[in-house]
């Protein structure tokens, strides 16, 4: 009896450390996936590594000192303000004057100001504000390095293109078939103009003609027109969009580099122009390296 027993009670230990044995091994939790922001004002912690392609929009990349948000577009390598400056502030919060009557703009450049397109009777909402080059600079010296390290006007994380960025910026749309209308890899304008508001024309592959073909890139160029001492009623809006660079002409310092597009053009954005710096012309602002 004793001998059962002690058998009985050995097969009950060894079922129990059997049982104990076998215990369930851990669940490991499905890894979650990363949710990339590109070019947004994401959780700056993701760290994941995203490539734009040329003509991909970013909504709302940047807000100004006045809460106006803007869409950026990536063009190349460079990302890119994808529509005109409207702030009345520097990032500092130091407003921008304005000229009414244009009067104290037209005999100075070295005092900034800021114009609404049209001698004032054009929507600010759509075209933005015209500004002279000192306001464009608040202070900072010519540039023409890439990238240009002058923030100007621009909000923080953004600066003014220098006559050098400009022509990366021509040269890769033009490295892109899709973007080139007609048989010269210089006919671009199209592709950087926006598809409403420009005169309309009888040219062929220009800005004005068959303008639902504009825009390829996003870019959206609007026809803002410019305001200069010649002509205090402003000039050419719906026919003329002009950008500020922050690069001086190295043979006369009182000029200063743009680019432009008109509504019979499609080749003049490759044009290396020059204009006075108590000129108005629209500005785009360009995001700098590494910034989100």
């Amino acid at each position: 009896m004793k001998n059962k027993f002690w058998i009985l009670s050995l097969v009950v230990s060894l079922v129990l450390v059997v049982g104990s044995c076998q215990r369930e091994e851990p669940v490991e939790e499905p890894e979650q996936p990363v949710n990339p922001t590109p070019g947004g004002n994401g959780d700056n912690s993701d760290t994941t590594t995203v490539v734009l392609t040329t003509g991909t929009v970013i909504p709302n990349a940047v807000t100004d000192f006045d809460g106006n948000q803007y869409d950026a577009v990536v063009i190349g390598n460079q990302v890119w303000m994808a529509e005109n400056l409207i702030t009345t502030h520097y990032a500092n919060g130091e407003e921008i004057p304005l000229t009414e009557g244009y009067a104290l703009s037209f005999f100075t450049s070295t005092e900034p100001y800021r114009y609404v397109p049209d001698a004032g009777t054009a929507d600010v909402e759509v075209y933005g504000y015209l500004y002279n080059w000192p306001a464009v600079m608040n202070g900072a010296f010519s540039s023409d390095a890439n990238p240009s390290g002058v923030q100007g006007i621009c909000p923080n994380g953004w600066h003014v293109p220098s006559d050098s960025e400009w022509k990366e910026f021509a040269d890769t749309i033009s490295s892109h078939p899709e973007y080139v209308v007609g048989d010269d890899i210089r006919y671009i304008d199209k592709a950087i103009a926006s598809t409403t508001l420009w005169r309309s024309s009888t040219y062929l592959y220009s800005v004005g003609n068959d303008q639902s073909l504009n825009n390829a890139t996003h870019f959206g160029l609007l026809p803002a027109g410019s305001l200069h001492g010649g002509s205090p009623s402003g000039c050419g809006l719906g026919d003329f969009a002009l950008v500020w660079s922050c690069t001086e002409y190295k043979d006369n310092p009182e000029k200063v580099w743009h680019r432009y597009i008109n509504n019979q053009s499609s080749r003049a954005f490759h044009v290396d122009g020059k204009v006075s710096k108590d000129h108005g012309l629209s500005v785009r602002c360009l995001r700098d390296e590494g910034a989100r």
